[in-house]
C-alpha cells in the first residue's frame, strides 16, 4: 500500500466526518413548541383562538342575514308593509343584535391582548416572529373593521323594509353581502395570527 493511501486512511480515522453544530434557540421558539403553554403566551394564544371563534360566529350570522335580506326584498314590492315582512325583519334585527355582541367581545379581546402587552416586560417574542405589539395592533384592527361593518348592517336593517325600488333593494343586499368595511387583508391578518400562535 502506498504512503499516500496509508496517510489518507489515517487522516480519515483521526478526523470526525461531521463537525458539531450548535444551534441557539430563541426563548419565544422554545415557548411555542410546547403544547401546554403558560403565562403570556397561553393568554395570547387563547385570545387568538377566541377572536377566530368570534369571526366564525359572525360569518354564520352574515350568511343567515343574506337569506333574510333576500326574503325581505322579495316581499317588499310597494309602499305597503305586508304582514309577512314582520318575521324576517325581526329575525334580521336579532342577527344585528348578535353581531353587536360579537363586536363587544372583539373589543374586550383587543383590550385583553393590550393588557398582556403591558405585562410583557421583555423584548423576547412570545412565539416565533411577532413582537407582542403586533398582536395588539392585529386585534385592534380586526375589532375596528367589524365594529364599522356592524354599524353598516344596522343601517341596512333600519332601511331595508322601507324601500321598494329595485335599485335600493339591490344596494341593501350588495352592501350586506360584500361587507365593504372588512377589507381582504383582515382575513390575512387573522390567518397570520393563527399561524404565529401555532393554531394553524
Amino acid at each position: 500500500m502506498s504512503n499516500a493511501v496509508c496517510g489518507m486512511q489515517n487522516l480519515m480515522k483521526e478526523s470526525p466526518r461531521f463537525s458539531p453544530v450548535t444551534l441557539t434557540v430563541s426563548p419565544g421558539a422554545k415557548v411555542s413548541q410546547g403544547t401546554n403553554l403558560t403565562g403570556n403566551p397561553r393568554l395570547v394564544r387563547d385570545i387568538a383562538a377566541e377572536i377566530h371563534s368570534s369571526i366564525q360566529q359572525w360569518n354564520a350570522l352574515h350568511l343567515n342575514g343574506v337569506s333574510l335580506l333576500k326574503t325581505i326584498t322579495r316581499l317588499k314590492v310597494d309602499q305597503s308593509y305586508p304582514e309577512e315582512l314582520k318575521t324576517p325583519c325581526e329575525d334580521l334585527e336579532k342577527i344585528c343584535d348578535e353581531a353587536d355582541k360579537i363586536v363587544a367581545n372583539l373589543e374586550l379581546l383587543a383590550k385583553q391582548v393590550k393588557a398582556v402587552s403591558c405585562l410583557h416586560k421583555t423584548d423576547n417574542n412570545l412565539f416565533s416572529t411577532w413582537p407582542v405589539e403586533k398582536f395588539v395592533m392585529t386585534a385592534e384592527t380586526i375589532y375596528n373593521a367589524y365594529r364599522k361593518e356592524a354599524a353598516v348592517k344596522r343601517i341596512i336593517l333600519e332601511n331595508v323594509a322601507h324601500n321598494h325600488e329595485d335599485s335600493w333593494k339591490m344596494l341593501h343586499l350588495a352592501a350586506w353581502v360584500h361587507q365593504t368595511q372588512i377589507a381582504d387583508n383582515i382575513n390575512t391578518k387573522l390567518e397570520s395570527m393563527l399561524i404565529e400562535t401555532k393554531l394553524r
